[in-house]
C-alpha cells in the first residue's frame, strides 16, 4: 500500500455481501478501497497477475474454493499477504482454519474490530518491509566490505606475484597475441636490452629460429585450451644476437587483465633463496626463499642416518613466530609477506650457511644447525629471539613488529625419524608460546635417556609419581569444519611434565607406561580428566565434543566401558559429546578387539575415530568398523601442494571415507595453501597450527570458522 488512505482488496466470496459490506464499513473508516471478489482459484491466479493487493478476505458461498485450498495456493506463490477469514460468529471457526494459514478471523457486523485489524495487519506488513529493506541494505553493505577485502587481497597478490617476478633470476615474458606485453629485468638482460619500452609490442618470434616457428606458433595458440605448462627446446637469440639451443617453458596465465602466455627461461643452477617462479623449485617456498618443510625433513632423516654421529652436535630449532596472523590481518597479506621474506633474511644471517633453515607454514621456520654445545645453541636461538624483537619492518608507511616462541631439540641416538626430533622442538615452542612468548626452551631429553636403558623399577615409581604429583595437564586444539557446519569440536592432547619443570613429549611418556603395564591408568586419568573439563563447558556450549586417544591396553580392558559409563553418568553427560581415537595400526592388528571395543562404546553412546589413516595400510583392512570419524595421518598433509603422491593419497582417503559414509579429518595442517587443496578435496574437517596452537582452554572463537569458509571458497 503506498499510501494509509488507498486499500486494496481481495475477497473470495459467492454472493458479494460481506464484501459490500466490508468496502462500506473501511470507507467509512477513511480508506480509499479497491474491491476485487473471485469465486476460484484460476481467478485469484489471473488477479495476482495483474496486481498486488494488500489482504485477501475469505468469506462464504456454494461453489468459492476450500479455505485450505485458497492458503496453500498463498504460500506455494510465496505471498506473505495476510489472510482474513470472515464470519459472522468468530467463536464458531474451528482451530483447524487458523493452522491452515489464516491471520485472523473477524466479523464483518463488528466494524471497529474490522477496521482496527485491518489497520494493524497493514502497520505490520509495513514494518516487515522496512524490516527487509534494512536487511537487504545491511546484506549489501557486506557484501561491498567482502568485496573491497577481495578487491584489496587480489591488489596485494598481485603485487607481491609481481614483486616476485621483478627479483627471479629466471626469464620471464608475458606474450599477448603473439607480442611482448612484459619482461621482468632478467629477460631483458638475457635478450641485451636496458628498458622494457625497446621490447614491449615486438613479436616473441623475432627472437626464435625460424625453423621454430611453426612449432611456437601451435603452442601459443594451444596453450589455454591445453590448461598446463609446456617446456619445449628452441633457438633462442642472445643478448649477441647469437642464435642458441634453449629450452622455454609456456604456460597459459594472464597479465593487466589480459589474457597471455607466460614464457619461462629457467637459470641453470639457480641458488638458495634466490627469485623464483612458482615453478622453480621443488625445494624452496615461493616467497620467503627458505627450504620448505618437505626438503627439510629429508634432510634431518639423512643426518640421522649418518653413520658416524659421534662427533656431531645438531639441534632443531623450531621458531613460531607469536600473533602473526594478526598482524596479516591488521597490515594485509602483501605487508605480511613481505615481513615474513624480511625475517627469513634475518634467520638466515643468523646461523650458519651450512645449516638449512627451512618455512613450515604461513609463520613456522625450522633450523637444522651445528653447534658445540647445549649452551652455545641456546645462545645462538636466544640472539634470534633478540634480533627479531628488534627487527622493524616498513611497508607503505606502517610500521611491523613482532617478538617469536623458540623450541629446541638435540637430536640423539634415542630419535628414530624426523617426525621425532621435530616432534621435540615443536612441544618445545608449544611450552615456550604458551608461557607468554618471546621465549626459548629447551626439550628435556630425561625421558629420552630412560627409554634407552634397560626398563628398571624406577620407571614404574617415576610414572606414578607423575600421577600423584599432578605433573599432567591437558591442551585443547580446534577441529574446525570446512563445510560451515555447526558444533564445536576440539582434539584434547596430553602434556607430561618432568621433575624439573620441562614438558615433556606425551608419546615418550605414555610409551614408557605401556611398557610397564601402566597405559590403562594414563587413559583412565586422561578421560577422567576431559569428563570434567567437558562438563564444564557444557554449562555454556551444549555442542562441544572432545576427541581423546585411547591405547591399545584400554581396548582389551574389559573393565573400561562399565568405568566409562558410570563417569558419564556422574558428569551428566551424553556420550556422542566423546569421541574415542584409535591409532590405525592398533586397529588393523587387533582388529577383534578393536571391533569389540566399538560395539561396548556404541551401547554408551560415544563415537569412534581412527587416527593416523592412510599412510601404511590398505584401507580395506578397515571396512568392518564401525567408524565415525577418519582422520588422515599428517605426513600426508606435509607438503601436500608439492606431493603428487601424497595428493593421490589423500584424495583415495577421501574416497574411501565417502564410500562408508564415514566423516574425514586432515590432521597438521600448518598453511593456507593446505587448508584451500583440502577444501577442493571435499574434505570434512581441519586441524592444524594453521588455525590455532593446542592452548590450555577450549575457547576458539569458531566464528572464525565462518571467514575460514569463506576463504577456502574464495
Amino acid at each position: 500500500m503506498s499510501d494509509k488512505e488507498n486499500l486494496h482488496l481481495v475477497i473470495v466470496e459467492g454472493s458479494g455481501k460481506k464484501a459490500q459490506s466490508c468496502k462500506d464499513i473501511l470507507e467509512a473508516a477513511g480508506y480509499a478501497v479497491q474491491l476485487d471478489r473471485v469465486q476460484g482459484i484460476k481467478a485469484l491466479e489471473a488477479l495476482f497477475e495483474d496486481a498486488d493487493p494488500d489482504i485477501v478476505l475469505y468469506g462464504e458461498g456454494a461453489r468459492i474454493p476450500e479455505f485450505e485450498a485458497v492458503s496453500i495456493w498463498l504460500v506455494e506463490h510465496d505471498s506473505n499477504i495476510p489472510l482474513i477469514v470472515l464470519a459472522s460468529d468468530p467463536a464458531e471457526v474451528t482451530p483447524g482454519v487458523m493452522q491452515s494459514g489464516a491471520s485472523i478471523v473477524v466479523s464483518p457486523d463488528q466494524p471497529d474490530d474490522l477496521v482496527s485489524t485491518i489497520r494493524k495487519l497493514l502497520d505490520d506488513a509495513a514494518l516487515k518491509r522496512r524490516i527487509c529493506h534494512l536487511e537487504e541494505a545491511v546484506e549489501t553493505i557486506h557484501l561491498q566490505q567482502r568485496i573491497d577485502q577481495l578487491e584489496k587481497a587480489l591488489w596485494e597478490k598481485e603485487q607481491d606475484c609481481t614483486n616476485l617476478v621483478d627479483n627471479s633470476r629466471d626469464a620471464i615474458a608475458y606474450v599477448y597475441n603473439g607480442n611482448y606485453l612484459y619482461a621482468n629485468p632478467a629477460c631483458l638482460a638475457r635478450f641485451g636490452m636496458d628498458n622494457l619500452a625497446k621490447l614491449k609490442g615486438t613479436a616473441l618470434l623475432g627472437q626464435i629460429d625460424p625453423e621454430d616457428h611453426a612449432a611456437i606458433e601451435g603452442l601459443l595458440h594451444n596453450c589455454h585450451e591445453a590448461g598446463n605448462a609446456v617446456a619445449v627446446k628452441v633457438g633462442l637469440a642472445d643478448r649477441q644476437g647469437m642464435t642458441r639451443s634453449t629450452t622455454v617453458e609456456l604456460a597459459p596465465s594472464s597479465y593487466d587483465n589480459k589474457r597471455c602466455i607466460r614464457m619461462t627461461i629457467h637459470t641453470p643452477g639457480q641458488a638458495k633463496g634466490a627469485g623464483m617462479t612458482p615453478e622453480s623449485s621443488n625445494h624452496e617456498q615461493l616467497f620467503s626463499g627458505a627450504y620448505n618443510r618437505h626438503y627439510f625433513m629429508q634432510t634431518v632423516e639423512d643426518s640421522l642416518k649418518s653413520p658416524d654421529r659421534t662427533d656431531i652436535y645438531q639441534t632443531v630449532t623450531y621458531v613460531l613466530l607469536d600473533d602473526f596472523r594478526a598482524i596479516r590481518e591488521n597490515f594485509g597479506i602483501y605487508a605480511g609477506d613481505q615481513a615474513i621474506r624480511n625475517i627469513t633474511a634475518l634467520i638466515e644471517a643468523n646461523y650458519d650457511s651450512e645449516d638449512t633453515v627451512a618455512q613450515f607454514g604461513d609463520y613456522v621456520f625450522a633450523i637444522l644447525s651445528d653447534s658445540q654445545n647445549e649452551d652455545q645453541a641456546y645462545l645462538l636461538a636466544d640472539s634470534l629471539r633478540k634480533k627479531i624483537k628488534k627487527h622493524v619492518t616498513v611497508v607503505g608507511g606502517q610500521i611491523i613488529q613482532t617478538t617469536c616462541s623458540i623450541g629446541m631439540c638435540v637430536i640423539n641416538e634415542h630419535m628414530m625419524n624426523a617426525q621425532d626430533v621435530l616432534s621435540r622442538a615443536d612441544l618445545a615452542c608449544e611450552v615456550a608460546r604458551s608461557s607468554g612468548g618471546n621465549l626459548v626452551h629447551i626439550h628435556s631429553t630425561a625421558i629420552d635417556k630412560q627409554l634407552g636403558r634397560e626398563l628398571e623399577p624406577q620407571c614404574d615409581v617415576m610414572i606414578r609419581k607423575t600421577l600423584e604429583d599432578e605433573r599432567l595437564y591437558l591442551v585443547y586444539q580446534p577441529i574446525v569444519s570446512l563445510k560451515d557446519k555447526s558444533g564445536k569440536c576440539y582434539e584434547v592432547l596430553l602434556r607430561v611434565v618432568d621433575e624439573n619443570g620441562r614438558v615433556i613429549l606425551p608419546g615418550q611418556f605414555v610409551s614408557l607406561a605401556g611398557k610397564t603395564g601402566m597405559s590403562t591408568e594414563i587413559d583412565r586419568w586422561v578421560v577422567s580428566s576431559v569428563l570434567t573439563s567437558l562438563r564444564e563447558n557444557h554449562d555454556e556450549h551444549r555442542d562441544t565434543a572432545f576427541f581423546v586417544k585411547v591405547s591399545g591396553a584400554t581396548l582389551a580392558d574389559k573393565e573400561f566401558p562399565a568405568w566409562l559409563e558410570q563417569q558419564l553418568q556422574e558428569n551428566e553427560l551424553n556420550g556422542s559429546a566423546l569421541i574415542l581415537e584409535i591409532p590405525e595400526t592398533t586397529a588393523v592388528r587387533n582388529s577383534v578387539v578393536t571391533s569389540g571395543f566399538i560395539n561396548a562404546m556404541r551401547e554408551i553412546g560415544c563415537r569412534i575415530a581412527i587416527e593416523h589413516f592412510g599412510y601404511s595400510s590398505p584401507p580395506e583392512l578397515l571396512l568392518d568398523l564401525d567408524m565415525d570419524f577418519l582422520k588422515i595421518d599428517g605426513s600426508l598433509i606435509d607438503n601436500l601442494a608439492y606431493s603428487s603422491e601424497n595428493q593421490a593419497r589423500v584424495r583415495s582417503v577421501v574416497d574411501f571415507a565417502r564410500t562408508t559414509k564415514t566423516l574425514c579429518i586432515a590432521e597438521r595442517v600448518d598453511d593456507a595453501s593446505s587448508m584451500v587443496t583440502l577444501w577442493q578435496y571435499n574434505v570434512d574437517y581441519i586441524q592444524g597450527n594453521f588455525l590455532r596452537e593446542p592452548g590450555k582452554k577450549p575457547d576458539y572463537d569458531f566464528e572464525d570458522a565462518i571467514a575460514l569458509h569463506n576463504l577456502a571458497e574464495s
